[in-house]
Protein backbone atom coordinates (compact mmCIF):
# COMPACT_ATOMS: atom_id res chain seq x y z
CA UNK A 1 0.00 0.00 0.00
CA UNK A 2 3.06 2.23 1.08
CA UNK A 3 4.45 1.93 -2.56
CA UNK A 4 1.34 2.75 -4.66
CA UNK A 5 0.84 5.91 -2.64
CA UNK A 6 4.01 6.40 -2.88
CA UNK A 7 4.28 5.61 -6.89
CA UNK A 8 0.98 8.38 -6.67
CA UNK A 9 2.76 11.11 -5.46
CA UNK A 10 6.33 10.37 -7.52
CA UNK A 11 4.96 12.67 -10.85
CA UNK A 12 3.40 15.14 -8.76
CA UNK A 13 6.87 15.97 -6.56
CA UNK A 14 8.82 16.13 -9.62
CA UNK A 15 7.07 18.50 -11.17
CA UNK A 16 6.85 20.70 -8.38
CA UNK A 17 10.72 20.10 -7.91
CA UNK A 18 10.94 20.99 -11.48
CA UNK A 19 9.28 24.51 -11.45
CA UNK A 20 10.93 25.15 -7.89
CA UNK A 21 14.48 24.54 -9.22
CA UNK A 22 14.68 27.71 -11.43
CA UNK A 23 13.63 25.74 -14.69
CA UNK A 24 11.08 28.19 -15.19
CA UNK A 25 11.43 29.74 -18.49
CA UNK A 26 10.50 33.28 -17.65
CA UNK A 27 12.61 33.22 -14.33
CA UNK A 28 15.84 32.66 -16.85
CA UNK A 29 14.91 35.80 -19.55
CA UNK A 30 16.37 39.09 -18.39
CA UNK A 31 14.43 41.38 -16.68
CA UNK A 32 13.24 44.31 -18.92
CA UNK A 33 13.51 47.96 -18.32
CA UNK A 34 9.89 49.43 -18.09
CA UNK A 35 10.59 52.73 -19.83
CA UNK A 36 12.38 50.92 -22.65
CA UNK A 37 9.05 48.95 -22.96
CA UNK A 38 6.89 51.84 -23.45
CA UNK A 39 8.98 53.15 -25.80
CA UNK A 40 9.11 50.53 -28.46
CA UNK A 41 4.76 49.69 -27.77
CA UNK A 42 3.06 51.81 -30.55
CA UNK A 43 0.91 54.69 -28.85
CA UNK A 44 -2.41 53.46 -28.61
CA UNK A 45 -5.12 55.36 -30.85
CA UNK A 46 -8.02 56.53 -30.10
CA UNK A 47 -10.47 54.57 -32.55
CA UNK A 48 -12.90 57.73 -32.32
CA UNK A 49 -10.20 60.09 -32.96
CA UNK A 50 -8.79 57.98 -35.94
CA UNK A 51 -12.28 57.68 -37.33
CA UNK A 52 -12.96 61.77 -37.45
CA UNK A 53 -9.37 62.35 -38.54
CA UNK A 54 -10.57 60.31 -41.53
CA UNK A 55 -14.00 61.77 -42.05
CA UNK A 56 -12.18 65.54 -42.10
CA UNK A 57 -10.01 64.59 -44.29
CA UNK A 58 -12.44 63.14 -46.62
CA UNK A 59 -14.35 66.05 -46.47
CA UNK A 60 -11.68 68.58 -46.53
CA UNK A 61 -10.56 66.97 -49.67
CA UNK A 62 -14.17 66.81 -51.39
CA UNK A 63 -14.30 70.41 -50.85
CA UNK A 64 -11.42 71.17 -52.78
CA UNK A 65 -12.96 68.90 -55.27
CA UNK A 66 -15.49 70.90 -55.98
CA UNK A 67 -13.52 74.78 -55.26
CA UNK A 68 -11.50 72.54 -58.35
CA UNK A 69 -14.07 71.83 -60.16
CA UNK A 70 -16.36 75.32 -59.49
CA UNK A 71 -12.62 77.14 -60.59
CA UNK A 72 -12.86 75.04 -63.56
CA UNK A 73 -16.26 75.80 -64.79
CA UNK A 74 -15.82 79.48 -64.04
CA UNK A 75 -12.70 79.41 -66.49
CA UNK A 76 -14.63 78.41 -69.78
CA UNK A 77 -17.46 80.72 -68.72
CA UNK A 78 -15.74 83.32 -71.04
CA UNK A 79 -16.48 85.10 -74.31
CA UNK A 80 -15.06 83.92 -77.19
CA UNK A 81 -12.64 86.87 -79.67
CA UNK A 82 -15.59 87.62 -81.82
CA UNK A 83 -19.34 87.20 -81.25
CA UNK A 84 -22.29 86.80 -83.83
CA UNK A 85 -23.80 90.07 -84.70
CA UNK A 86 -27.83 88.83 -84.49
CA UNK A 87 -29.78 86.88 -81.69
CA UNK A 88 -30.85 83.60 -84.00
CA UNK A 89 -27.68 83.11 -85.39
CA UNK A 90 -26.28 82.58 -81.61
CA UNK A 91 -29.01 80.77 -81.09
CA UNK A 92 -28.15 78.48 -84.10
CA UNK A 93 -24.50 77.95 -82.62
CA UNK A 94 -25.86 77.44 -78.95
CA UNK A 95 -27.74 74.29 -80.06
CA UNK A 96 -25.14 73.11 -82.64
CA UNK A 97 -22.52 73.36 -79.98
CA UNK A 98 -24.26 71.37 -77.36
CA UNK A 99 -25.06 68.58 -79.99
CA UNK A 100 -20.90 68.68 -80.86
CA UNK A 101 -20.41 68.50 -77.05
CA UNK A 102 -22.56 65.21 -77.01
CA UNK A 103 -20.81 63.64 -79.57
CA UNK A 104 -17.24 64.38 -78.63
CA UNK A 105 -17.82 63.47 -74.62
CA UNK A 106 -20.32 60.35 -74.94
CA UNK A 107 -20.75 57.20 -76.86
CA UNK A 108 -22.40 54.01 -77.16
CA UNK A 109 -25.98 53.67 -75.14
CA UNK A 110 -25.65 57.65 -74.06
CA UNK A 111 -24.99 58.63 -77.11
CA UNK A 112 -27.65 56.81 -78.63
CA UNK A 113 -30.19 57.97 -76.11
CA UNK A 114 -28.85 61.56 -76.64
CA UNK A 115 -29.42 60.99 -80.58
CA UNK A 116 -33.38 59.83 -80.17
CA UNK A 117 -34.02 63.20 -77.59
CA UNK A 118 -32.03 65.55 -79.49
CA UNK A 119 -34.73 67.20 -81.32
CA UNK A 120 -36.85 67.67 -78.72
CA UNK A 121 -33.45 68.91 -76.45
CA UNK A 122 -32.36 71.31 -78.44
CA UNK A 123 -35.71 72.83 -79.57
CA UNK A 124 -35.83 73.52 -76.06
CA UNK A 125 -32.58 74.75 -76.14
CA UNK A 126 -32.68 77.08 -78.65
CA UNK A 127 -36.25 78.35 -77.12
CA UNK A 128 -34.11 79.24 -74.23
CA UNK A 129 -30.91 80.84 -75.86
CA UNK A 130 -34.06 83.19 -77.90
CA UNK A 131 -35.94 83.63 -75.09
CA UNK A 132 -32.40 85.00 -72.99
CA UNK A 133 -32.35 87.37 -75.64
CA UNK A 134 -28.46 88.00 -74.93
CA UNK A 135 -26.04 87.19 -78.05
CA UNK A 136 -22.90 86.85 -74.95
CA UNK A 137 -24.64 83.87 -73.40
CA UNK A 138 -25.05 81.75 -75.66
CA UNK A 139 -21.52 82.63 -76.88
CA UNK A 140 -20.50 82.30 -73.99
CA UNK A 141 -22.32 78.98 -73.90
CA UNK A 142 -20.62 77.46 -77.40
CA UNK A 143 -16.92 78.77 -75.68
CA UNK A 144 -17.90 76.53 -73.00
CA UNK A 145 -19.07 73.82 -74.28
CA UNK A 146 -16.23 73.61 -77.08
CA UNK A 147 -13.49 73.75 -74.66
CA UNK A 148 -14.94 71.70 -72.10
CA UNK A 149 -12.68 68.68 -70.64
CA UNK A 150 -13.93 65.10 -70.32
CA UNK A 151 -13.70 65.70 -66.86
CA UNK A 152 -16.73 67.99 -67.02
CA UNK A 153 -19.09 66.24 -69.23
CA UNK A 154 -21.21 65.71 -66.56
CA UNK A 155 -21.27 69.35 -65.49
CA UNK A 156 -22.95 70.78 -68.93
CA UNK A 157 -25.71 72.41 -66.90
CA UNK A 158 -23.55 74.26 -64.50
CA UNK A 159 -21.07 75.24 -67.70
CA UNK A 160 -24.55 76.85 -69.38
CA UNK A 161 -25.92 78.29 -66.09
CA UNK A 162 -22.39 79.48 -65.37
CA UNK A 163 -22.73 81.46 -68.62
CA UNK A 164 -26.26 82.66 -67.88
CA UNK A 165 -24.97 84.26 -64.19
CA UNK A 166 -21.51 86.08 -65.69
CA UNK A 167 -23.49 87.42 -68.76
CA UNK A 168 -27.14 87.13 -68.32
CA UNK A 169 -29.53 89.92 -68.15
CA UNK A 170 -28.78 92.04 -64.23
CA UNK A 171 -32.19 93.33 -64.20
CA UNK A 172 -35.35 91.05 -63.34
Amino acid sequence: MKLRALALLLPLLSAATFTASGCDSAKDAPAEDPAKKAEEAPPAEDPLAKRKAEREAKAKAAEEAAAAEAAAIDALAVLPDTLPKKLDKACEERTKGEDDFMHKHYEGEALAKWESAKGTQLGFAKQGCVDAGSIEVAACQVNAMKNAPTELRKKLPDLLKRCMEKFGNKAP
